[in-house]
């Protein structure tokens, strides 16, 4: 297979980045739909209304964390295999040294305390 231009690579890297950005745009302003009609209907929510409630967070979150990791893992084999031009300059140099393993783990860490968070208030509603 032919080796990327430069230009082709950071089109390909900033197309996988707007997806990790589409990503936790849609699992943050989901969650924050959801913390509506969980603060909304819980309390009066009968079991079944709870556990549908309760199936979209788990959902959600695990949406979260796939599609997050994913992308931070493409992203991450991106910065690995960077074309010369590109690897060689400080920018590129730069991103090499992005801890993406520790970015992953924190955010994964806070998708996951969100969906534990809703299931909670589900269960004590």
């Amino acid at each position: 297979m032919a080796k990327l231009t430069v230009d082709q690579y950071l089109a390909a890297a900033a197309a996988r980045l707007a997806h990790l950005t589409q990503t936790y745009a849609i699992i943050f302003f989901t969650s924050i739909a959801t913390m509506f009609a969980i603060l909304a209907y819980a309390p009066s929510a009968g079991l079944a209304a709870r556990f549908a409630l309760a199936t979209i967070v788990i959902a959600i979150t695990v949406y979260g964390v796939l599609a997050a990791k994913a992308a931070m893992d493409d992203l991450k084999a991106m910065l690995d295999d960077a074309v010369d031009d590109f690897s060689g300059s400080r920018f590129g140099a730069h991103l090499k040294q992005i801890p993406t393993t520790l970015f992953l783990g924190v955010s994964v860490i806070f998708v996951l305390a969100m969906g534990v968070t809703q299931l909670w208030a589900i269960i004590s509603a």
